[in-house]
């Protein structure tokens, strides 16, 4: 059912696109960069830089009062989602030394990216214990040698299991919820959906149910949540282009 609401909203938002013309959506993108950025550094829970601010910083590049390391999260989300989506216009496969680079730009400035982890590591409040360092390198080598031969039953459930995959093997020190994040969006937007944030709200059920594959390999209510905030953005995106209609 939610399958068949989301697939009629994506059609519904690519006539009114027909009317209104595609750069209505690109004005609707850049509000949700900014967005997009605040959640995924607030869902961390290390910086402090609240909304409002997060926009300032955008606009000016610089913001005293937070820490050096508050504001390069920031930029460096953006750019590396802007990458992204530069990526996607230009038809580039996501590789394994791609998402390394993406890796390195979201943690550069504030220490080395885009080098897997060589030591074991505990997430605080997770009962899972993340993939040995030993296994890291043959595990990411094994996902992404599985996606040309793995068939899904559509574009939303492989990105969502790229996604969890990638949270389960956690593979750099810091930076994987972000990477893993944008590496979904990668996915959506290349299947033509609309890229999804996780808000604050949420984050409790967000982890819930990825410990739920995480420790399960049940992948069915990572892929509801993910689905029912698909059909949600659709609905506020379609809302605005018709009132601009």
């Amino acid at each position: 059912m939610e399958k068949d609401i989301l697939e009629v909203q994506r059609n519904h938002l690519h006539n009114i696109l027909k009317e209104v013309g595609s750069h209505a959506l690109d004005q609707v993108m850049e509000s949700f960069k900014i967005v997009y950025t605040y959640d995924a550094i607030s869902l961390e829970g290390q910086n402090r830089i609240p909304f409002e601010d997060v926009k300032k910083l955008i606009e000016r590049k610089t913001l005293l009062e937070y820490s050096e390391r508050e504001q390069k999260e920031v930029l460096n989300h953006l750019k590396t989602f802007e990458k992204v989506i530069n990526m996607l216009d230009h038809k580039e496969h996501l590789t394994e030394d791609k998402l390394k680079d993406l890796h390195e730009m979201i943690v550069d400035g504030i220490f080395q990216g885009g080098v897997y982890r060589n030591v074991n590591i505990q997430m605080m409040g997770s009962t899972h214990q993340p993939t040995d360092h030993a296994k890291v390198y043959d595990r990411m080598h094994k996902l992404f040698s599985s996606l040309d031969t793995t068939t899904f039953e559509t574009p939303l459930e492989e990105a969502v299991y790229i996604h969890a995959t990638l949270a389960k093997i956690h593979p750099f020190l810091d930076g994987n919820g972000r990477l893993a994040r944008i590496v979904l969006n990668y996915y959506l937007m290349k299947a033509n959906y609309l890229p999804i944030s996780i808000p604050i709200r949420l984050k409790e059920t967000y982890i819930e149910k990825l410990e739920i594959f995480k420790s399960e390999k049940n992948i069915a209510p990572l892929k509801t949540f993910f689905e029912k905030l698909l059909i949600e953005r659709y609905e506020v995106v379609i809302s605005a282009l018709e009132i601009s209609k």
